[in-house]
């Protein structure tokens, strides 16, 4: 009886010893997807909407600033990224309201295209799709608004800058690039459009921004601005996990513009998983 006694108990010792050892294995398998995985950046946006015509252009917009320094800004006006406007003199400059983004332009004219044209399935034996498109259903450009040229065209343009250390987006201000000014930052009422699983709180905050605008234009001219800063973290552990925070600005001009305009800001933190 003690002898089975002594196997059986030999038998559970060897089993949690098992257990043990393959927890502290899928611990360090984790541990390492998770060293050689990690991924930190910052993406850096903006979107120009305008109607109609704007001449002598002069913008100061808010950029990612950290400790007086921007090292995205710095990146927008001298890397190579998508839809960098050729046409457009970018640069950082030092404001009573601290560092922005310059923008200025001779002139900027408004997009305009024509509907999207579904393409026709091709005939059996066709040899070219675009044989099939008629040269009136091509898509058509004008710089007016028309019957024929009815959706607006935005300027968007905008870089990613890789950070050299795990990004802080549960408390970014204060610790990270965030778009400045920021004045009056405060809770806000307002939260997800959609349920969130229980271990996923981001927080939600509104505050004031400025913006620079000066400009000719028409007195029905409509200009709207939007400018973002992300920051996040991402990894792969059986599958891509993230967290990350996001800092936006908006704002709606109408006709010609000279000097500083208040703007809408909003911050959300903490978005996302996190390991501890």
């Amino acid at each position: 009886m003690n002898r089975t006694v002594t196997i059986f108990g030999v038998i559970v010792l060897f089993i949690l010893l098992l257990l043990v050892l393959g927890s502290i294995y899928l611990e360090n398998q984790n541990e390492e997807m998770y060293n050689d995985s990690l991924m930190s950046n910052y993406e850096y946006n903006i979107i120009i909407e305008s109607n109609s015509t704007l001449q002598n252009v002069t913008l100061y917009l808010p950029v990612p600033v950290f400790e007086n320094e921007s090292e995205v800004g710095l990146e927008m006006v001298n890397g190579d990224y998508y839809n960098k406007p050729s046409n457009w003199n970018l640069s950082l400059t030092d404001t009573e309201h601290g560092p922005m983004f310059k923008i200025e332009a001779a002139e900027i004219k408004p997009v305009y295209h024509s509907l999207p044209v579904a393409v026709p399935e091709p005939e059996p034996g066709s040899e070219n799709i675009e044989d099939e498109v008629q040269e009136e259903e091509q898509i058509v450009e004008s710089n007016e608004y028309s019957e024929e040229t009815p959706v607006l065209t935005s300027f968007d343009f905008g870089t990613n800058v890789r950070a050299d250390h795990m990004i802080n987006t549960r408390f970014p201000v204060g610790n990270e690039s965030v778009l400045l000014p920021k004045n009056n930052l405060r809770e806000s009422e307002e939260g997800s459009e959609i349920p969130l699983p229980e271990h996923i709180n981001p927080e939600y905050f509104d505050y004031e921004s400025l913006v620079y605008a000066h400009y000719d234009a028409s007195p029905d001219t409509e200009v709207q601005i939007f400018v973002q800063m992300d920051g996040r973290n991402e990894w792969w552990i059986y599958g891509w996990q993230s967290n990350g925070y996001s800092d936006r600005i908006s704002i709606r001009l109408s006709g010609p513009q000279e000097g500083w305009v208040k703007a809408e800001g909003k911050l959300i933190t903490g978005d996302g998983v996190y390991k501890d």
